[in-house]
């Protein structure tokens, strides 16, 4: 079996984007590990029970690794970023990854998809997530999710406040509605137009050996 790397740039963006990934796959790996790039105070505690909480509903150990850097400030630190992602990588397992996609508008998580894009050629699979922050995303790989799980990410997401973060403006919220959950659908209805799931995440695969 393969083992996985999510590689994302703070605490909050695996719950905003990874767990439809994680519920269709979870399966297929003998280990998964969560690498967070960043960390910041007002987001550990939540993190760590939203954690548990995802533990929990799969059944499943993750290994849960932050590499300390502050966030914003990961484009200064690229070479640092990169020696200390890879030195996490077990190189005699073969894995695949999941990271930030190169079309991303965050800085931070555009330093993971330089970082992480030095691996592609060593990985299995390689996928980039939807984000906020995204621009120009090429979706091609759609995950549904049941009731259940989207209840999951939803009341994870809403641990977070945005009046905690560091954004310029305090404008908008983590969600903003409904539909912000579920935007993947959007991405789903527009490709998929005989089909139909109530709940979507949507990702790009930029490679997958079969």
């Amino acid at each position: 079996m393969k083992d996985l790397y999510f590689f994302v740039a703070h605490l909050d963006d695996f719950e905003i984007s990874c767990l439809g990934y994680l519920f269709k796959n979870i399966e297929k790996y003998r280990k998964i590990n969560i690498i967070v790039a960043s960390t910041w105070p007002p987001k550990i505690k939540i993190w760590d029970q939203n954690l548990k909480k995802i533990s929990s509903f799969f059944s499943r150990d993750l290994t849960y690794i932050n590499l300390e850097y502050p966030q914003r400030t990961l484009m200064s630190y690229l070479d640092d970023l990169k020696d200390d992602f890879y030195k996490q990588i077990d190189f005699s397992t073969p894995f695949d990854i999941v990271t930030h996609d190169n079309e991303d508008c965050h800085t931070d998580h555009l330093a993971c998809s330089l970082v992480a894009g030095g691996l592609f050629k060593y990985t299995n699979r390689y996928t980039t997530i939807y984000s906020p922050s995204s621009k120009n995303f090429k979706a091609n790989y759609w995950t549904g999710l049941d009731r259940n799980i989207y209840e999951l990410k939803k009341e994870c997401i809403d641990q977070y406040n945005i009046d905690n973060e560091q954004s310029y403006t305090k404008l908008g919220y983590y969600m903003q509605n409904e539909e912000h959950y579920n935007i993947g659908k959007a991405y789903y209805l527009e490709n998929f137009v005989r089909n139909d799931l109530e709940y979507c995440e949507a990702y790009r695969v930029l490679k997958d050996l079969v």
